[in-house]
């Protein structure tokens, strides 16, 4: 893609991440897979809560929003219900997304609106200078754990999958090919979509590439991805590496259901099942308002 069609997604504000930062390849690919789609930048919505990777909107000229931290994914949803033409992508990270916004993600899945979501895990705060993050590795020493976190990390591609998102798939940052066809394959899917980006910070992190020697995308390995029970045995595998340093790292679709409804699908089916009594969500909330329909103050 030239600099021309690529530059048509960015505002020209300059990304403010360190030099040589992993975000600046997710932000690449993401503008790249727009423009193979064939996206109008008017016709994208990109929503994030706080921290490096949620700067990622502020770069593009798309709809979006910078929300509060821990927040990205109610305001997402109230994007999608509000104008579902628009495709909906949250960029979040491992510390906005898994801790003050665990809840959030849990329920979102949950019922699977039709959202894709990219987590870019550097697995620490990078942003308010190394604090430990929910997928921190146990023992990892960050500037308010001098001694070594002390539990283990939790488990994004588990989570997802045991919340109910109907597609969970992981990737790298340092293999831009891959991570634009896993941001691609999560935006044809219908339902909640889950992108978990390995994305090492440059400045405090483990940043050394050759983290990818050890990446095997589960396709390549005749993965039954759309059973459960194959599924969370290679979602098992994500942090075999913390303590083995020979262990490989699984990357690709871990988890795909393209038969569950997603919340949209089902508001839809409510209005046809009831065709006539009502025409729109709004006319389903009318029913319910204090002092109309069901409901007396």
């Amino acid at each position: 893609m030239s600099d021309t069609q690529q530059n048509r997604y960015m505002n020209g504000n300059s990304p403010s991440w360190c030099p040589g930062c992993s975000y600046f390849t997710v932000l690449s690919a993401l503008t790249e897979c727009f423009d193979e789609r064939g996206i109008d930048p008017n016709e994208i919505c990109v929503i994030s809560g706080i921290g490096c990777s949620s700067r990622l909107p502020l770069f593009l000229n798309t709809h979006g929003m910078h929300t509060l931290h821990g927040r990205p994914l109610p305001v997402a949803i109230g994007s999608r219900l509000a104008r579902p033409d628009i495709p909906v992508i949250v960029a979040t990270g491992d510390g906005d997304l898994l801790s003050i916004g665990a809840a959030h993600f849990v329920h979102a899945a949950r019922k699977n609106f039709d959202i894709t979501v990219i987590c870019l895990d550097n697995r620490l705060y990078a942003m308010t200078k190394n604090q430990t993050s929910p997928t921190s590795p146990i023992g990892y020493k960050g500037s308010l754990t001098p001694y070594g976190k002390l539990s283990a990390p939790l488990n994004t591609t588990e989570l997802a999958i045991s919340s109910g998102a109907s597609m969970v798939c992981r990737s790298c940052a340092y293999d831009k090919a891959h991570l634009k066809k896993m941001i691609d394959a999560a935006m044809n899917h219908r339902g909640f979509s889950l992108v978990d980006v390995i994305a090492p910070c440059r400045t405090f992190g483990d940043h050394e590439k050759e983290i990818t020697k050890r990446l095997y995308d589960l396709q390549t390995k005749d993965h039954k991805f759309d059973d459960r029970e194959s599924a969370m045995r290679a979602a098992a595998r994500v942090y075999d590496s913390d303590s083995d340093e020979n262990a490989g790292i699984p990357v690709g679709v871990v988890w795909k259901r393209d038969d569950m409804l997603c919340f949209d699908d089902q508001v839809k089916l409510v209005l046809t099942e009831n065709e006539g009594k009502y025409s729109s969500i709004n006319d389903i909330l009318d029913e319910f308002r204090p002092g109309r329909g069901n409901v007396t103050q």
